[in-house]
């Protein structure tokens, strides 16, 4: 593929990977909210247990069962079929969460939030789809650039959330919901533009081995708890901080600054990509993972330290900045572990351990802090930080990787 192509692809993936952020932006934004108005409190073990989060859960969980169909679908029918399908059942769930608003239903604002989730799963392929259309050299470049269409997420998700909340009235947060409808439309447009090449004969009939084989490898283990503990940390804590903001016993902290706080973490998260794949290429993957968990205990540390609006933005920017780190160094990592016949199978088992640990994260982060509290949520995250230490320093001393 030559010059131009690999640059259109790659900008329009970005396009789709920043409208596809910007839609987590506003559903983390909302969500958590919606689901202290509509759900129930359940008692377990005779303590109260809020399901004020279950409906991202739900989300996080159906992301996860749908990254490895997506994955193997695309191999099927192409990467911009693959996306655009599953885009259509995102846009039916919110056309769901937006009529449970309407009749106040906590049950079908779980089924859109699921549906949603599913579209969100296929999502996770865009950085593979980068991937596709690039030659060796520049695999770690494209990936970090589609992830820096994040960077959009981080300055109009927040504006576009505090603006639409109330677009629907008396439909509260309504409007969300119908501006993400409108970035799904836009995102089957970019892609019927896109030139990802189709899968050849040898990645859909080449030899595949067991998947133990794959998984036995030092490298495939690293990369995938790398990404596995970026994004679980980040969710759990990012998920909890609304709920402490809103609770807060002293700061009467409001809406537009939970969307402040998050605008901070978004950007943490995604304006690195822009030199993240050169950092790679300059230090290597596994340097970058160390320092992204490292900065990840950094972010806990602040928010132990105070709890002031500017402590949650630096500690908000901080967990963003350790995930991407951690997630595009594991995905760079995880390249270097499958032939072509075997990526989609190793790309969708990837994703699906990934997202899994963020659905049950994303399900005990508002009961852990309904029944223990702000800092047992930050200092829960500090073991599985030092296992990815532990892991990379095993890594370095017996790193045998077959390049794909």
């Amino acid at each position: 593929m030559n010059t131009s192509s690999v640059i259109k692809n790659v900008t329009l993936l970005s396009f789709c990977q920043a409208l596809a952020q910007t839609q987590m932006v506003l559903i983390f934004s909302v969500t958590t909210f919606i689901g202290a108005a509509l759900a129930p409190i359940i008692e377990i073990f005779n303590l109260p247990f809020g399901l004020a989060t279950l409906p991202i859960t739900l989300q996080f969980t159906f992301m996860t069962l749908a990254t490895l169909p997506a994955a193997l679908l695309m191999k099927k029918v192409g990467r911009a079929n693959g996306f655009i399908i599953f885009i259509v059942i995102g846009t039916l769930g919110a056309f769901l969460a937006l009529y449970a608003l309407y009749n106040q239903d906590f049950l079908i604002f779980c089924i859109g939030s699921s549906l949603f989730g599913a579209s969100a799963g296929s999502n996770q392929q865009f950085r593979f789809a980068a991937v596709d259309t690039a030659d060796k050299n520049t695999k770690a470049k494209a990936v970090s650039l589609v992830l820096a269409g994040g960077v959009f997420a981080g300055l109009a998700g927040p504006t576009l959330s505090a603006w639409a909340y109330d677009l629907l009235a008396p439909i509260i947060y309504g409007g969300v919901f119908a501006v993400i409808i409108v970035m799904q439309i836009m995102m089957v447009i970019f892609l019927l533009f896109t030139d990802i090449p189709m899968p050849d004969e040898k990645e859909r009939t080449g030899k595949v081995r067991p998947f133990r084989e794959i998984a036995a490898q030092p490298a495939f283990l690293v990369a995938v708890l790398s990404s596995m503990v970026g994004y679980g940390v980040m969710n759990f804590v990012m998920l909890a901080t609304p709920l402490f903001m809103g609770s807060h016993p002293i700061h009467s902290f409001e809406f537009f600054d939970v969307t402040n706080v998050i605008m901070w973490h978004v950007l943490g998260m995604f304006v690195p990509s822009f030199f993240t794949g050169w950092l790679i290429k300059r230090y290597g993957d596994i340097n970058i993972i160390t320092i992204g968990a490292l900065i990840s205990g950094a972010s806990i540390l602040v928010n132990l330290n105070g709890d002031s609006l500017m402590h949650l933005r630096v500690a908000m920017a901080l967990v963003g900045l350790g995930w991407n780190f951690m997630f595009t160094g594991g995905t760079t990592l995880l390249l270097q572990t499958y032939t072509p016949a075997e990526k989609a199978k190793v790309q969708g088992v990837n994703d699906f351990f990934v997202f899994g640990t963020v659905a049950v994260v994303s399900l005990l982060a508002g009961g852990t802090y309904q029944t223990v509290g702000w800092n047992a949520v930050n200092l829960a995250a500090v073991p599985l930080l030092v296992a990815v230490l532990i892991s990379v320093t095993w890594l370095r001393g017996r790193r045998v990787v077959k390049i794909a």
